[in-house]
Protein backbone atom coordinates (compact mmCIF):
# COMPACT_ATOMS: atom_id res chain seq x y z
CA UNK A 1 0.00 0.00 0.00
CA UNK A 2 1.08 3.56 -0.60
CA UNK A 3 1.09 6.20 2.14
CA UNK A 4 -2.48 7.36 2.96
CA UNK A 5 -4.06 4.55 0.91
CA UNK A 6 -7.10 3.00 2.59
CA UNK A 7 -8.76 -0.36 2.10
CA UNK A 8 -11.63 -2.18 3.75
CA UNK A 9 -11.20 -5.83 4.67
CA UNK A 10 -12.69 -8.60 6.76
CA UNK A 11 -9.20 -10.09 7.37
CA UNK A 12 -6.61 -7.57 8.60
CA UNK A 13 -3.77 -10.14 8.71
CA UNK A 14 -4.35 -11.13 5.09
CA UNK A 15 -4.61 -7.48 3.99
CA UNK A 16 -1.28 -6.59 5.62
CA UNK A 17 0.62 -9.68 4.48
CA UNK A 18 3.88 -8.57 2.84
CA UNK A 19 3.37 -4.91 3.84
CA UNK A 20 5.71 -2.69 5.82
CA UNK A 21 5.08 0.55 7.65
CA UNK A 22 2.58 1.81 10.22
CA UNK A 23 -1.14 1.27 9.66
CA UNK A 24 -4.21 2.67 11.38
CA UNK A 25 -6.85 -0.05 11.68
CA UNK A 26 -10.41 0.95 12.54
CA UNK A 27 -12.71 -1.83 13.73
CA UNK A 28 -16.34 -2.08 12.62
CA UNK A 29 -17.43 -0.53 15.94
CA UNK A 30 -15.01 2.42 15.62
CA UNK A 31 -12.09 1.32 17.82
CA UNK A 32 -8.73 2.44 16.38
CA UNK A 33 -5.48 0.46 16.53
CA UNK A 34 -2.01 1.08 15.14
CA UNK A 35 -0.25 -1.90 13.59
CA UNK A 36 3.43 -1.76 12.61
CA UNK A 37 4.60 -4.20 9.93
CA UNK A 38 8.29 -4.85 9.34
CA UNK A 39 9.84 -6.21 6.14
CA UNK A 40 10.37 -9.96 6.33
CA UNK A 41 8.04 -10.43 9.31
CA UNK A 42 4.54 -11.77 9.27
CA UNK A 43 1.44 -11.56 11.43
CA UNK A 44 0.94 -15.05 12.81
CA UNK A 45 -2.62 -14.51 13.99
CA UNK A 46 -5.20 -11.81 14.57
CA UNK A 47 -8.51 -13.01 15.93
CA UNK A 48 -11.72 -11.10 16.48
CA UNK A 49 -12.41 -11.25 20.22
CA UNK A 50 -16.01 -10.09 20.11
CA UNK A 51 -18.88 -12.40 20.89
CA UNK A 52 -20.59 -11.66 17.57
CA UNK A 53 -19.22 -12.67 14.16
CA UNK A 54 -17.57 -9.84 12.24
CA UNK A 55 -20.18 -8.85 9.66
CA UNK A 56 -18.67 -5.47 8.75
CA UNK A 57 -15.20 -4.82 7.35
CA UNK A 58 -12.25 -3.17 9.06
CA UNK A 59 -10.79 0.01 7.56
CA UNK A 60 -6.99 -0.10 7.11
CA UNK A 61 -5.02 3.07 6.25
CA UNK A 62 -1.25 3.35 5.83
CA UNK A 63 -0.06 6.27 7.94
CA UNK A 64 3.76 5.95 7.76
CA UNK A 65 6.54 4.35 5.77
CA UNK A 66 9.37 2.45 7.50
CA UNK A 67 12.56 4.48 7.90
CA UNK A 68 15.73 2.70 6.79
CA UNK A 69 19.22 4.00 7.63
CA UNK A 70 22.49 2.17 7.01
CA UNK A 71 20.84 -1.20 6.49
CA UNK A 72 18.80 -0.96 9.69
CA UNK A 73 15.07 -0.35 9.93
CA UNK A 74 13.91 2.08 12.58
CA UNK A 75 10.33 2.32 13.81
CA UNK A 76 8.38 4.33 11.25
CA UNK A 77 7.97 7.95 10.33
CA UNK A 78 5.14 9.86 8.79
CA UNK A 79 5.99 11.45 5.49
Amino acid sequence: MKLNDSISTYDVAEALQGESGKFEVTSPNGERYFVTCLPGHSIASIEWAGSEPNLQPFLVRKVAQPVTTEGRTKRSAAA
